[in-house]
Order: structure tokens, then sequence, then C-alpha cells
């Protein structure tokens, strides 16, 4: 029977020939992640009724990524914690202050296409860049911990096709906020969103990671991008050795299908309080900033470092804002740096920061009542960044860098138009 990639990916993971939508089964993930802001407590959890070993600890990976450095006693010694457990659970892979979760375990080769991935952060799914389907768990998390399995309902999927070259100054961002506007929650629900095309063939692994992670907040279970050869020569790069193409049939039944004609696409800009709150960033000139910051699991990479980079050259950030940039790993900071990247940005006025999560999270660069700030993080709710009172738009890194020289809202376009004139 033909199958997207989502149901063989799946039938794998529960050891079936195949899998159809609405079943429930279960499933052993190839690997789970966790935050070290979570990591104690499910350990714990355990201890609790009686379990003190893991089932697969070599399956698992533990990452101190959310409040490093620590910044307040509980978070140090919370992040102590996590070290002693990792070591005395024998989990397999423990990066203490090596970056975001989701890019470090990417960059580290050990995510790889038809892979299950559960993990314990909500944009978990975007591993979904490499071809793997990777959803997000709360304390089920604690499940695979002591069984190394998790039921489920297998999700229908929803195929968005995205053809035609982006136009200058709209990113792999905007992409996925377009396809928030197109798909509703109650469409998205339970299903996962599949991104193919020649446009997203074009996609960096980072770019195709962007548009998976933020995938999940339209209310789907995961967003993914199917495999090719671009896939496989950046997980060599990685190294991995044999890199493996899954893929779904091509007569596979989706639930929907949609085409996106790239070439009509603009800069996007989510508004508070949702991430699917989305307008064109040239109807929002009119909001005054304080704050932007590049950086966080979805916009951290070097290809967004550089892209920001290349607007503010030769440039200045407003005087009225900070602007703030966190690479998403420490192997793209060493990058940066050994490139020049971060000594544009500082030179514009950015102030740089080591790899973690941050803002995104909440722990670190805190808003002040009525402070607005435009970001590429992950979520806008209120009290996301500090200050229920204060105001959080998310939008791509060269609309951020755009909006840092402006003081306001800024659509990149201006400032590209204005460079090649």
């Amino acid at each position: 029977m033909p199958s997207t990639l989502v149901e063989k990916i799946l039938a794998n993971a529960g050891g079936r020939e195949c899998v159809q939508p609405g079943e429930v089964i279960w499933a052993t993930p190839d690997l789970t992640t966790m935050p070290e802001v979570s990591y104690p407590a499910y350990v714990k959890r355990l201890a609790d009724i009686g379990v003190d070993t893991l089932a697969n600890p070599q399956r698992i990976v533990v990452a101190i990524d959310h409040e490093t450095p620590a910044h307040s006693v509980a978070a140090a010694e919370r992040n102590r914690l996590t070290r002693q457990l990792a070591v005395k659970m024998h989990v397999g892979h423990l990066f203490d202050g090596e970056g975001i979760t989701h890019p470090l375990t990417v960059e580290r080769g050990l995510v790889l296409p038809g892979m299950f991935v559960a993990g314990a952060d909500t944009h978990t799914p975007g591993l979904g860049g490499v071809g793997a389907l990777a959803m997000p768990f709360g304390i089920e998390v604690t499940m695979i911990m002591a069984t190394g399995q998790i039921w489920l309902k297998v999700p229908e999927t929803i195929r968005v096709r995205v053809h035609g070259t982006l136009p200058a100054g709209v990113s792999a961002r905007d992409i996925v906020l377009h396809a928030m506007r197109v798909i509703g929650p109650d469409e998205a629900n339970e299903r996962v969103v599949e991104y193919s095309g020649d446009t997203i063939g074009q996609l960096s692994v980072p770019e195709r990671m962007t548009i998976s992670g933020l995938t999940v907040d339209m209310g789907a279970d995961a967003g993914l991008v199917p495999a090719d050869a671009l896939t496989l020569a950046y997980l060599r790069d990685a190294g991995v050795p044999e890199p493996q193409m899954v893929r779904g049939d091509d007569d596979a039944h989706y639930a929907h299908t949609i085409d996106v004609d790239a070439r009509a696409l603009e800069p996007l800009v989510s508004i508070p309080p949702s991430p699917t709150h989305v307008r064109n960033a040239t109807a929002l000139d009119d909001i005054a900033i304080q704050h932007a910051y590049i950086g966080s699991c979805a916009s951290g990479s070097l290809a967004e470092l550089r892209a920001a980079a290349a607007l503010l050259k030769g440039r200045k950030v407003h005087d009225g804002v900070q602007l703030l940039v966190i690479p998403a790993t420490r192997r793209v900071h060493e990058q940066a740096m050994a490139e020049g990247v971060l000594g544009t940005l500082m030179a514009a006025g950015a102030q740089i920061a080591p790899s973690t999560c941050g803002p995104c999270f909440g722990g670190l660069a805190q808003l002040a009542p009525g402070d607005v700030r435009i970001s590429t993080s992950t979520r806008n709710d209120p009290g996301r960044m500090g200050s229920a009172d204060a105001r959080i738009y998310l939008a791509s890194a060269l609309t951020v860098a755009a909006s840092a020289l402006a003081g306001h809202i800024a659509d990149p376009r201006d400032y590209l138009q204005e460079s090649a004139s």
C-alpha cells in the first residue's frame, strides 16, 4: 500500500509493514532529546515509582541549553544535577553549553532521514529538516525513558508544495508564516505538514529546520522536509558515512495538498499574542521597537547570521534599539567568528552572546513593561520574555536586521534595494 513518509517512519518505529492514519500504535523512538530544564524532574519522577535505569540510554540526548550560562542559583544547581544524573543514568549524549538541542543534534550527525525522534521540547519538529519525524512530548517522555516505547495515533499528512525562486528579502520563515495563514489550527490538528517543491529543494538544511520547527506553532504534530541529495551531502559533512534516503511513495494519499507560488511571497511578521497572527511587514512600519534579537533554534544558523550581517554591513543599528545576536551552536559561533560575520554584526552595534536558548526561553535579556522586541525566536506569548506588558513580534533574521536599523518594524527589501542602487 502506498505510504507517506510519516507513515513509513512510524511503521518502521512500530515494527509494522504499514500503518494507517488514525491507528494507535506503540513506537520505539530512534532518539529521545530533552533539555536540562526537564531532565532532572523526569529522572525524579521515575525514581519515585521505583525506576532507576533507562531502557535505551544510548538513544537519549540531554542538552544543557536553556539556562547556560546559568543566570540564577536555581539554574546553576539544576545544571549541576543534570550533569550528575546524565553520568549516573549512562545517557548516550550529554551536551553541556554546546548549543541548542535541535540544531546541535543535526549538526553532530545524530538525526538521519527516516528516524522517529521524540523530544521534551515544543520545537523538536525542527529535526524534521533532515527528513526525520520529530514529535514533541511532555511528561510522556518518562514512558520512553522507562520502557523505550511510546503510544501515539498515526497522523494524516498535509502536503505543502512550494515552487519558484524566493524574491530577495524573503526567507524560509516567510514560507512557514505564509503556511500559517493558509492552514488553520483546526486543519493542522493531529496532522503533520510535509514541505516539498523546487523552492524547498533550494533551501539549506538549517532553513528547512526553520520551516519544520515552526510548523508546530500552527497546531500540527510536526513538520518535515523529505531528504534529498542536499540532505545527504549535509549529513556527510556532519560525519555520517553513508546516509540513506527515505521518502514517501509518489502515489501516497494526503489529507490535503496546498501549492504555493514562492515568487508572490513577501516578508511576514507574527504579531502578539500568537505566531499564527501573521501580517505583512510593510503594514507594520508604525510599530516602534526598542529591542531586536537574532538567534534561537529557528534562526541562529550561520546562513541567517550571514544574511543579517550582509544587510547590516556599513550601517549602524538605530540609537534607540538594542540588537542581540546569539549563534545557535558553538560551532556556528566559531564559524561566524572566523568568517568575520560576528565582526560585521558588532561593528553595526550588535551584542553577541554565547549559544543558548536565552531570550526565547525567557531567562535572558528580559523585557520591561511597554518594551517592544522583534525577534527570530519561536513564541510571542505575553510574558514570554519578561513583562506580560511587553510586546514580541516574530520575523526572519533579515526583517529583524532591517527593523534594528530603522527603529521600527521594517521591510528588508527597502535596504536591499538601497544597497543594490
